[in-house]
């Protein structure tokens, strides 16, 4: 009580220095809703003319879960576009263009573009093979040195970025050797976008899972690009983040629109042009705040269906090929013990806005 009292003065002065980013948030929300709203339909019934349609794992790759998804067949991928024009129709407009904004949302393109070839050679050979996954890898790795090389030209943004906040610690870690710097910036990108594309697996399951968090990036890239609240926070003042929150807002419009179409029964799914460049912009945006450990918490599904991939691929290969999970990633686990897949998703996406939640009180120390 007595941290609210003393700083309720402070609050306020944050939020009403900050009024004009929170209506540039709206009104960024606002149009890339209506944006989505209008192009989805359309979008829809193009990409079902093209007979763009997803592609499934036959019985012998993936056994009774084919049989699950046999009614998903002739449903239309790539809805990435959707979310893409909406969310950049909500941003351009509105955002004050800096540094992190035009990095991001190159970084975005370049992954979604990554993704649509990805989409776009499945389709066209009938398999799931498309882009290999080392070729993806080393593409994102590439996005990995352009980023970390223009941050570490800047000697003020790469000092800044060096150092990242420890949730519910008030301590931070120094990440200096620049090689250290990479791998890490590496490991939250590539990471998060081939999590992100893990748990995109289930009707609404991925956007479900990822609007809390985008949720809790928009709070964070406010409070970190405003100094009287960063300072009240103890959180990392960067001048020019406020921006990456009309970024998530456009963001978050965009995706409720999806939603609504993608949610069970699925009339699109949004493919690797939607999931990789989710996941990138995701792990730009956390990086860009300085709250990737945060991510960690907030995205505990992504990090949670990584893992189950992960682990299933080491207990099969030094484990003479038994399997701890029915089936990886932990989505397709549960849909094998017959828990339908509606279930799973509204509670894997309860579970992300109750991180998520937890993530916005980490960013606070004053019990410290």
């Amino acid at each position: 009580m007595f941290f609210f009292n003393s700083h309720l003065g402070q609050i306020w002065s944050g939020i009403s220095l900050a009024m004009d980013l929170l209506w540039r948030m709206g009104y960024a929300f606002g149009i890339s809703l209506l944006t989505a709203w209008v192009i989805a339909p359309w979008i829809i019934k193009y990409l079902k003319r093209r007979k763009w349609e997803q592609v499934f794992r036959d019985q012998k790759e993936v056994r009774d879960l084919a049989q699950l998804h046999s009614a998903k067949a002739r449903t239309p991928t790539m809805g990435g576009i959707i979310i893409v024009i909406a969310t950049m129709s909500g941003t351009i407009f509105l955002v004050h263009w800096n540094f992190q904004v035009i990095v991001t949302l190159c970084t975005y393109l370049a992954v979604m573009f990554m993704g649509f070839i990805d989409d776009l050679a499945k389709v066209r050979a009938q398999n799931t093979r498309g882009i290999p996954g080392r070729m993806k890898l080393l593409i994102q790795f590439g996005l990995t040195l352009v980023i970390g090389g223009i941050l570490y030209f800047n000697p003020d943004l790469y000092e800044r970025y060096c150092v990242l906040p420890i949730p519910f610690s008030g301590y931070s870690l120094s990440i200096t050797p620049f090689i250290f710097f990479i791998i890490f910036l590496f490991c939250v990108l590539a990471g998060t976008s081939n999590a992100v594309n893990l748990t995109d697996g289930l009707d609404g399951l991925v956007t479900s899972c990822a609007m809390p968090v985008i949720f809790f990036l928009g709070i964070v890239s406010f409070i970190t690009g405003n100094g009287t609240l960063a300072t009240l926070c103890q959180c990392p003042y960067i001048a020019g983040n406020g921006e990456l929150g009309i970024l998530c807002a456009s963001l978050l419009g965009a995706l409720i629109v999806f939603l609504w179409h993608n949610g069970y029964p699925a009339s699109i799914f949004m493919g690797d042009t939607g999931s990789l460049s989710l996941g990138i912009l995701i792990g730009m945006v956390a990086f860009l705040t300085n709250h990737p450990f945060h991510l960690m918490i907030g995205g505990g599904i992504f990090v949670l269906e990584a893992l189950s991939d992960i682990i299933q691929v080491f207990s099969y290969k030094f484990r003479h090929q038994r399997r701890i999970f029915k089936m990886a990633p932990l989505h397709h686990h549960f849909e094998l013990l017959g828990v339908h897949e509606t279930k799973i998703t509204r509670r894997f996406g309860i579970i992300s806005g109750l991180l998520s939640l937890l993530s916005i009180v980490g960013l606070w120390h004053f019990w410290g």
